[in-house]
């Protein structure tokens, strides 16, 4: 099935609002069939990251979606995030922030149930306080870092970091891949081979490695925990191979109006490009205040069903121009829907076109279009 027939159904409301910009439609259960793929790959356990607004997908919806077939652990990376996923999930998953919490706020962490990711000595200092203060240890994922150099404690930390440790209940010893989106296997291997070795060293915990890149590697790369995020939204984890994975948003921006323009006619600011012969040309109500950035100017495309439309000029802030002068008259209208991504143009196509890759640009455009759920109930 296509995602054009899936997504078939899509609501009144979606409609309307295609009628004068451009919408978003994710598909949860693809998300969640995404999901279960991944878990069966591993003989761990699979958890939820949920980061970026679920890499442009919509972090809300989408967690509980994946609550709803059985994922009970979420990391986000910001607190208020977090603080965000433990109201609209309850008081039953697990949350857990990535980039830590600050000695502000870890007082709440502790009150919400919230699960700090410790990425330095001195926030393991203050989880060490709270706990002497509590008289409780406090639940926490331990990063150490192998070869990112970024967040995670250090080497030369390690001395220093476990007597403070028996504050913690570690719920995992973590590590993030520096190069498996390049399939870099050695350094990969390098950094599991670090990261066991520290960790024998330090109180036993499972050990979480894998992102969704590293699942794809080899289960020798997973560790107890793997932590997919972009492969459960549907970006491409391999590098050169036929996405695995099905991308879950379709966009679409609507065509506002046709021109014909003469020969020599100028389009869009700076006049960027000029029409060589008679062309007819569509204005698309999308623009780089929707995601649809500006680097589109004269090299992306866009699609009416398989037919490509190329844009001519610059993309300014809530309008595109396409030429359309290889389509039948019929085929394209004033309230037709041109296709951003969808079945015909991948996550990774409109990446290249911008030179990006595809986090940036599904999450830039899903900030700023507007987004409709369909194929589940995102409020169950």
């Amino acid at each position: 099935m296509t995602r054009s027939q899936s997504l078939a159904a899509f609501s009144d409301d979606a409609r309307r609002s295609l009628s004068s910009g451009p919408i978003m439609l994710v598909d949860l259960s693809a998300i969640q069939r995404n999901f279960r793929k991944l878990a069966q790959m591993t003989h761990g356990t699979c958890v939820a990251v949920v980061k970026g607004d679920g890499y442009g997908h919509g972090m809300c919806e989408a967690s509980r979606a994946l609550r709803n077939i059985g994922a009970d652990l979420f990391f986000s990376a910001r607190f208020e995030d977090a603080l965000t996923l433990r109201a609209e999930l309850g008081v039953g998953p697990r949350v857990a922030v990535l980039d830590g919490v600050s000695p502000a706020d870890t007082m709440e962490a502790r009150a919400q149930n919230i699960i700090p990711v410790v990425n330095s000595l001195e926030q393991l200092h203050v989880i060490f306080g709270v706990a002497k203060q509590s008289g409780q240890r406090m639940p926490a994922f331990i990063h150490l870092d192998t070869a990112m150099n970024r967040l995670g404690l250090a080497p030369d930390d390690d001395k220093r970091a476990e007597p403070l440790l028996a504050s913690c209940n570690i719920q995992a010893y973590m590590t993030h891949f520096a190069s498996a989106d390049d399939v870099d296997v050695d350094l990969c291997h390098h950094q599991v081979s670090r990261l066991v070795k520290r960790a024998k060293r330090l109180p036993r915990a499972p050990l979480s490695i894998a992102n969704s890149c590293g699942v794809f590697l080899g289960r020798e790369m997973h560790g107890d925990i793997i932590r997919p995020g972009k492969s459960t939204f549907g970006i491409n984890p391999t590098a050169d191979a036929e996405n695995p994975m099905e991308e879950p948003a379709t966009i679409l921006a609507p065509v506002v109006q046709i021109r014909t323009l003469k020969k020599g006619d100028p389009v869009g600011y700076s006049c960027t490009w000029r029409a060589p012969k008679p062309r007819r040309i569509a204005i698309l109500a999308i623009g780089y205040a929707n995601g649809f950035m500006r680097d589109n100017s004269n090299k992306g495309f866009v699609m009416f069903g398989k037919q490509r439309a190329p844009v001519v000029g610059r993309v300014s802030m809530d309008l595109t121009a396409v030429d359309i002068s290889e389509l039948p008259e019929t085929a394209v209208y004033v309230g037709a829907a041109a296709e951003i991504v969808g079945d015909n143009i991948t996550y990774r196509q409109i990446a290249e076109t911008i030179g990006t890759n595809e986090h940036e640009a599904i999450i830039t455009l899903g900030r700023g279009c507007k987004r409709f759920f369909v194929n589940g109930d995102p409020h169950a």
